[in-house]
């Protein structure tokens, strides 16, 4: 996962945790914000609300940690792993090359594994979204995007932007603060929100 700070992240990390824990998987979490105080305690408690270990190397770099959350995961039997990144500006070049590494190592890691990188955005961002979204693809090759807050007043019409102009999905929608507000994005009943009932056909 990644995205600017405050988006929502490592509670998000910990409710798509939940969500593949319900689904029959064996979800790892992975503390890879070595910044933030408290970030690495955050997940752990969010963790344990969610039921899903949570796996830590204090602030090595977050790189060293995910190739070490693979291999971890190999040998104990987890079949998703989740990497909680820190936030971040997109126009920190130094920031962004992080992503990259974190990238490549988990590749390096885990050559035939299926790696996704999503892009977690706040609904109230609007077209800003746009900018973001684009660095975050060049970085780390973002796949798609997990829209937080849509329980709020936010109608998050940045996901027809992101969609339209780069092509990010949205796999999964926050629609609250509880470790189960999590949802598999429904592209018809987001429309049927988004649009005056006197619009839709």
């Amino acid at each position: 996962l990644c995205g600017l700070q405050g988006n929502g992240k490592t509670t998000h990390a910990a409710k798509l945790g939940k969500w593949f824990l319900k689904a029959g998987h064996r979800p790892l979490l992975v503390a890879c914000d070595v910044y933030r105080p408290a970030a690495i305690d955050q997940l752990q408690v969010v963790g344990k609300q969610a039921g899903v270990p949570v796996f830590t190397m204090g602030t090595e770099k977050p790189e060293v940690i995910a190739k070490a959350a693979v291999a971890h995961a190999k040998d104990y039997g987890n079949d998703i792993v989740i990497l909680d990144t820190a936030g971040r500006l997109h126009n920190k070049a130094n920031l962004m090359a992080e992503l990259s590494k974190i990238s490549r190592s988990v590749r390096k890691a885990a050559p035939d594994a299926s790696l996704e990188t999503l892009l977690v955005l706040d609904a109230i961002t609007g077209q800003n979204a746009i900018s973001q979204a684009h660095e975050f693809c060049k970085a780390a090759d973002a796949s798609g995007v997990i829209l937080t807050k849509l329980d709020g007043t936010a109608k998050g019409g940045c996901v027809v932007a992101v969609k339209q102009r780069l092509g990010l999905p949205v796999r999964f929608i926050g629609v609250g603060e509880a470790i189960d507000d999590l949802l598999p994005f429904d592209a018809a009943g987001f429309v049927e929100e988004l649009l005056p009932r006197k619009w839709r056909s």
